[in-house]
């Protein structure tokens, strides 16, 4: 499950806006591995600082709510579960797709359609 996360988190349209200040990172500066994933918080991930950027406790609508009005981060792993910012997670632009016609490591390029933006709803 954990290469399925990894493949959507890389997926994400990362349109959204970031209040930080701080330089996007260079490539090889980018740490892809992300700790303390656990079952009951949300581990928010930004891809221009190329780290994690916070926490929040799995099903706090009032924490859940905070963090849709921030635009500092792309997509959150909780578990076996990832949300984006945007659709029904946050006010960013964030999108995933699930790719099955080609090995992931052959893609060169991010696919131009086919995303979708969260919902309420659980996708498998």
């Amino acid at each position: 499950m954990r290469k399925y996360i990894y493949i959507l988190a890389v997926l994400l349209a990362t349109a959204c806006g970031s209040d930080s200040k701080e330089p996007s990172p260079k490539a090889d500066e980018v740490n892809t591995t992300i700790s303390g994933i656990t079952d009951d918080k949300w581990t928010y991930f930004s891809f221009s600082m190329g780290r994690a950027v916070g926490q929040s406790t799995f099903a706090s609508d009032e924490e859940d709510a905070a963090w849709a009005k921030r635009s500092d981060w792309d997509f959150a792993i909780c578990g076996d579960y990832l949300k984006t910012n945007g659709g029904t997670s946050g006010n960013g632009k964030g999108a995933v797709q699930r790719i099955t016609d080609t090995n992931f490591d052959l893609l060169d390029k991010v696919p131009s359609d086919g995303f979708l933006v969260d919902t309420q709803d659980i996708v498998k």
